[in-house]
């Protein structure tokens, strides 16, 4: 089973989240989330305001990639993992509260989109670049 430690979960928290999904036959989607959080060491979560394309594919395939990148000091991860759309409950209620408190006029999400984490990679350029290390 794959897991965060702490400097994954600090390097999520700092970094721009680029999700990636593909349709039942294979098409590739890939969009930037603002909203991805750390819900615990094996979890993401974030808030689905716009949905389309990204969400169509996952209620088809709930198979998802994420990646985080720092441009500037060359690092990132990739997680793989599986995404649950949740639209009611406590985890729900959570992300819509955190879009709520947000500076910005923003639709209340459609789902809070849970994602199980299976695998992690290494992105960062070197000897250990495209390897698991989660």
């Amino acid at each position: 089973m794959a897991g965060l430690d702490d400097e994954k979960i600090e390097f999520i928290k700092r970094h721009s989240a680029f999700v990636a999904t593909a349709s039942e036959d294979g098409t590739p989607n890939v969009v930037t989330k603002g909203s991805i959080q750390v819900l615990d060491n094996e979890h993401l979560v974030y808030a689905d305001l716009f949905p389309g394309k990204t969400t169509e594919n996952l209620k088809k395939n709930p198979r998802i990639a994420v990646a985080f990148v720092d441009s500037k000091g060359f690092k990132g991860i990739q997680i793989k993992g599986t995404a649950e759309l949740i639209d009611s409950g406590d985890l729900y209620e959570r992300m819509v509260e955190f879009i709520e408190k947000l500076p910005m006029n923003l639709p209340k999400p459609r789902y809070a989109v849970k994602i199980h984490i299976d695998e992690i990679y290494d992105l960062t350029p070197g000897e250990n670049a495209g390897k698991r290390v989660s």
